[in-house]
């Protein structure tokens, strides 16, 4: 059981962007991720017979969504509405409630909930208010709407990793935006939000380090490989079904609170495409060769017929051999079309995209201490820049983070390299 279930980012108006040269079948898929995350996301509060479905982040722009989209999202939340859950929109511009309401026409079961109107539910008698944290409010104080004895506060903050940026951004958050810290500080800090009996849930696309206590929210349906995680939505216990209830006489109504409610916190896969970087070791050879250890990779990774389709990228380690990155480069076309002659839509939902020379290895055999090199060569070139990536590596504050280091100096030897 889940009481309440939390879906962050659904996008339904920006598709997965769909692999080049895919087949019809894994394009398809791609395609349609966004909308089946999100009815996975639907199925699971129903199944669960959740009282609220909270959704956060963008779910539906008003100003590019189709008809199509917002009637299928309208017909979500009345079905959600006739089996007694609520769909909660979290948002911190409150003139998206009346663009959602022109444009869902006020379904039933939909509520809102912005920096400054929190919500509260009855769940099974127990009162529970939904409270939003944003980069303009995020120290402000709100007002308790409740004095319920038996009073939970859920406060959710989200940024926008991965939205609009990639990962040479940094983390892809803009400069505005509320952080996990500043979130947890300002909870801290306020009488409100330091109620006993508040849980505080952080949202993103990206990898985060949170404070003790928060929990993540990852998106119902990752956009590309860099993201923290495939695709989730989470659920939240908070009456304990198994115990006594309180009230004997509306036993039928009214059971216990979940005592360790905020442990009962877990995650439900949702997403419907994801991806994943295979290794391949090949320090020589061609590309049939290159491609069969790629195939042979790939089979040990056959989902299941059902299970979502992977995205693969192939990441070659060549030995710290700049000579041997140079091939892998010349012979990437040849060695992709012959693994790709291979593939089965029935049998096979792994879709080779890609193959590099792995950006990821090490430069640090080639630096000065273990190469050995001399002054005025070539080699004294790749030294020095093996030592300028490994300093940037140890530094504590790189104004580039360390795989963008490597794969820079990696792509500076091969072009010298090549020339």
């Amino acid at each position: 059981m889940a009481d309440i279930l939390f879906a962050f980012d659904p996008a339904l108006d920006r598709p997965v962007p769909v692999p080049e040269a895919a087949p019809a079948d894994v394009t398809a898929a791609v395609a349609r991720a966004a909308a089946d995350a999100f009815d996975a996301v639907v199925t699971a509060a129903r199944s669960a017979g959740s009282s609220a479905l909270v959704l956060c982040g963008r779910v539906l722009d008003p100003r590019r969504a189709s008809p199509a989209q917002a009637a299928e999202l309208r017909k979500q939340i009345t079905t959600l509405a006739s089996h007694g859950c609520a769909t909660v929109f979290m948002t911190d511009d409150p003139a998206d409630c009346a663009e959602l309401v022109r444009m869902l026409g006020e379904p039933a079961g939909l509520r809102f909930v912005t920096p400054h109107a929190p919500l509260v539910l009855d769940v099974g008698g127990l009162d529970v208010e939904l409270a939003l944290a944003s980069s303009r409010t995020a120290a402000a104080d709100l007002t308790t709407t409740s004095g319920a004895p038996l009073h939970r506060r859920i406060v959710v903050g989200w940024d926008d990793a991965f939205w609009q940026r990639d990962r040479w951004d940094g983390d892809g958050r803009a400069a505005a935006s509320v952080d996990p810290a500043t979130f947890a500080a300002a909870a801290a800090a306020s009488p409100t939000w330091s109620h006993p009996g508040t849980l505080l849930v952080w949202a993103s696309r990206g990898r985060q380090s949170l404070p003790p206590g928060m929990r993540m929210l990852h998106a119902v349906q990752a956009r590309g490989q860099h993201e923290a995680a495939a695709g989730s939505c989470h659920g939240l216990t908070l009456l304990d079904r198994s115990a006594p209830p309180t009230d004997p006489e509306s036993a039928a109504l009214r059971v216990a609170p979940h005592a360790d409610w905020r442990s009962s916190w877990r995650e439900i896969p949702t997403h419907r495409v994801t991806w994943r970087t295979l290794g391949i070791d090949s320090p020589a050879g061609g590309d049939e060769e290159l491609a069969t250890a790629i195939w042979s990779g790939l089979e040990s990774l056959t989902p299941a017929a059902h299970a979502p389709v992977e995205i693969v990228s192939c990441s070659i380690a060549c030995g710290t051999s700049v000579a041997r990155r140079v091939r892998v480069a010349e012979i990437a076309a040849e060695t992709l079309a012959r693994v790709r002659q291979l593939y089965d839509p029935k049998t096979f939902r792994v879709w080779c995209r890609d193959l590099v020379a792995d950006p990821g290895e090490s430069l640090a055999p080639l630096g000065h201490t273990r190469s050995g090199s001399r002054p005025g060569t070539t080699t004294s070139f790749s030294s020095a820049l093996a030592d300028i990536v490994a300093g940037l590596e140890q530094s504590p504050a790189p104004p580039i983070p360390a795989d963008l280091a490597r794969e820079a100096g990696w792509l500076a030897l091969e072009l010298v390299e090549s020339t």
